[in-house]
């Protein structure tokens, strides 16, 4: 499940400025594929921090995607294709700091996304127990 679709990222920063920066063979129109690369790339970034406290991908009891982290999804996508473009601003750069400082936030649970947290697999107990017989020599026990 991505965060966001191609669709969401035209319709924050519009078509045109999306062709500018997803054009790659010169048609006028974004590439599918370069924005699915970046889509996957900003996905990638988030689970990989919400991977710690959440199962992922996240979404909400009815199946959907937080509204909160499908702008952070397309923020940090469109901070993806300005690389690919070399055309990272400091604003842009500001931008996907305060992404990866809100994800931080989340895990570290001063945001809500309205989602249950959930172990990782593999972080519950392993249930093995260790006996062992009484000692048979010591110290202070005879030969």
């Amino acid at each position: 499940m991505a965060y966001c679709t191609f669709e969401d990222i035209e319709l924050r920063i519009g078509a045109e400025d999306l062709a500018a920066l997803a054009d790659y063979d010169g048609d006028g129109a974004a590439d599918e594929a370069v924005v699915e690369r970046a889509l996957r790339s900003a996905c990638s970034l988030i689970d990989s921090y919400l991977g710690v406290r959440f199962a992922v991908p996240v979404a909400l009891p009815d199946g959907t995607c937080p509204e909160a982290l499908t702008m952070r999804a397309v923020n940090l996508a469109v901070y993806f294709l300005r690389l690919g473009r070399d055309s990272v601003t400091e604003d842009a750069r500001a931008q996907y700091e305060d992404d990866t400082a809100w994800l931080k936030d989340i895990v570290a649970g001063a945001v809500s996304l309205g989602v249950e947290p959930s172990p990782a697999e593999g972080s519950a107990a392993s249930g093995a127990r260790y006996e062992s017989r009484p000692r048979l020599f010591g110290r202070g026990e005879p030969l």
